[in-house]
């Protein structure tokens, strides 16, 4: 049985990452979605594979696309870590601040 629970689970972790692929390397809405409609075409002509190893080989090729169109400079919201406004506006302490308490 090639579709367990586990190859479901790697199919769509790859699916997303495709996704966040197509996203980095275009920002504009339109753009992205034809290319959201393509993957999603790509990803259900596999969905007929019954053999094991036939999936598998899919699963790699699709891994090594997915490395060769990844994105040198990806985008990253703001607020995520490595953003630009990550931690930027850090929560004052708690405790009591005592100036000159050496």
């Amino acid at each position: 049985m090639p579709f367990t629970e586990a190859n479901t689970k790697r199919v769509a972790s790859l699916f997303r990452q495709a996704l966040r692929t197509a996203f980095d390397s275009s920002l504009k809405f339109d753009a992205y979605r034809r290319e959201t409609i393509k993957i999603r075409q790509q990803f259900e002509a596999g969905r007929h594979v019954s053999d094991v190893n036939e999936l598998e080989t899919l699963i790699e090729k699709t891994r090594a696309k997915l490395q060769e169109w990844k994105h040198p400079d990806p985008y990253i919201p703001p607020c995520r870590p490595g953003g630009t406004k990550y931690e930027r506006n850090l929560p004052s302490p708690k405790e009591a601040v005592i100036p000159g308490d050496w």
